[in-house]
């Protein structure tokens, strides 16, 4: 029963598969977007490049 699988994705994922997938893909993308935000913070306080 693969409920939560998109159709194209059902023979590849049952849906705990799916949902672990989706975490890791939501987790990387927070992690990315932390990432960003915490160079930006640093380089407004102390920047490392110089003109």
């Amino acid at each position: 029963m693969n409920d939560k699988v998109p159709e194209k994705w059902k023979p590849l994922f049952t849906n705990e598969e799916w949902l672990e997938h989706g975490l890791v893909v939501y987790g990387s993308w927070a992690f990315l977007a932390l990432a960003v935000v915490l160079h930006i913070v640093f380089a407004s306080v102390k920047p490392w490049i110089t003109k």
